[in-house]
């Protein structure tokens, strides 16, 4: 097959790059031109990225997948030996290449005349990276992946500079020390006008300067994808961030692994940004931060929580406070799973949440309670709760058992009939400490 013979199918995909009525019409071309394996993986990766992660069709077709891409990926591929590392297939079509920077500037020709490439990965780059800033083949480029490049500040502010990423839609800055001072830099930069996707993930040192310059910038309104986890944003970020009208479209937003605390929980509850948030994507990740349980109030009082089918507020600080306010919001009435890992959750925390908690179960399908502080009384009351409902229930490395010198609770107080078929005395002891966290 020629790829002259291809090029009108492919015209198509590429300039309706969302839509999947060229790319059927081009796995109709591929069968009747004797690639039905071609033809397949399009239909079947169409058929992924239209399923829901926990659809039941899903494992059979990724299966498939899996067969066709180690039976045919190299000779499919052949023609791209010594100018990739690796090409991606996506929703069909292979237009994802991962490329050595050197090699790119050296071949970069080469590789465009061989294969449509909308989004390239490019590995290596801080060394050549002012060759590569000043590479013309970057503006046939619509996705930009310089993730773990080691780009720095300095690097970043070469990138900006850039005539040629003025059809980008999307770049990966992940993984790259980048700081505050980057991030202005970035911010002032009006190189970008296209960009709709923003990675800047576990930069580590990105905090609360570097997202006020973002949410200040004239030159980033058609964002509608930021990812800052993995940073050491704060309040003020998270508020500046809840608060800027200069990202109007702005609806996908990763801030896990920071140091947002309730003030800042407390400004995206109230912020119009929740509410597109959990339009786009029906799930809200906050987990690794500093939220307490006034933050956690906050978020159960947002009506924009109405459409939350998946919450994770691991790895806070919620307490028994916390956690009860958010199982009293009348607005999880969609959700399925609730993360609440290691938030500092005891025995009496779980009890005092008994009714609301029973309630829920009706609706979850999973509930993460790891690495609290739940001892055989908490466990009980939590199967005393869910009864034979079937939630997947996390409940490892939580206390289990009280050491002695512990303060005891008498567990009849808690629940009636509680500790029947546990095979403890009739007091277990509750801990009293607050171990760190």
């Amino acid at each position: 097959m020629h790829v002259t013979d291809e090029q009108p199918f492919l015209d198509a995909v590429f300039e309706r790059y969302a839509d999947d009525g060229p790319r059927l019409v081009y796995a109709d071309y591929l069968d009747d031109s004797g690639a039905p394996e071609r033809a397949e993986l399009i239909r079947v990766q169409l058929a992924l990225a239209r399923l829901s992660e926990d659809d039941p069709r899903r494992p059979p077709l990724l299966d498939r997948q899996v067969e066709l891409l180690n039976d045919n990926r190299a000779a499919w591929t052949a023609h791209l030996a010594g100018l990739v590392i690796s090409v991606d297939f996506r929703r069909g079509i292979p237009d994802s290449a991962s490329v050595d920077a050197a090699t790119f500037l050296e071949r970069g020709d080469e590789l465009f005349r061989r294969l449509r490439v909308r989004r390239l990965s490019v590995r290596d780059a801080a060394p050549v990276l002012p060759k590569l800033a000043a590479c013309p083949l970057l503006a046939g480029v619509r996705e930009l992946d310089l993730c773990n490049c080691d780009l720095g500040p300095r690097g970043l502010e070469t990138l900006a500079r850039s005539p040629h990423l003025k059809n980008l839609k999307v770049i990966d800055l992940g993984f790259n020390k980048l700081d505050d001072t980057a991030i202005d830099v970035l911010a002032r930069s009006s190189e970008l006008p296209s960009l709709t996707v923003l990675a800047l993930n576990d930069n580590d040192t990105i905090g609360d300067a570097g997202v006020r310059s973002l949410a200040q910038s004239p030159f980033f309104a058609g964002l509608t994808a930021l990812d800052l986890s993995g940073n050491d944003i704060g309040d003020a970020g998270a508020i500046a961030l809840a608060g800027t009208n200069y990202l109007p479209v702005l609806r996908t937003v990763r801030l896990a692994s920071n140091r947002i605390g309730d003030a800042g929980a407390a400004a995206l509850a109230r912020s119009p940004l929740l509410g597109r948030m959990l339009s786009a994507s029906p799930e809200l990740v906050l987990r690794a931060n500093a939220i307490g349980h006034a933050g956690a109030a906050a978020l159960a009082a947002s009506p924009a929580l109405k459409s939350c089918v998946h919450l994770d507020l691991s790895h806070n600080y919620l307490g028994d406070t916390g956690i009860g306010a958010l199982l009293q919001s009348p607005y999880l009435k969609r959700l399925k799973t609730l993360q609440l890992a290691r938030n500092q959750l005891t025995d009496a925390g779980l009890n005092a949440s008994y009714e609301r908690l029973s309630r829920l179960f009706d609706q979850l399908r999973a509930l993460d309670l790891s690495c609290n502080r739940l001892t055989r009384v908490g466990l009980g009351i939590l199967s005393a709760a869910r009864g034979d409902r079937p939630v997947q229930i996390d409940v490892s490395q939580n206390v289990q058992s009280a050491p002695l010198g512990d303060a005891p609770v008498a567990v009849a107080e808690l629940l009636p009939g509680v500790l029947n078929g546990v095979t403890e005395p009739t007091r277990l002891r509750q801990r009293t400490p607050t171990p760190p966290h």
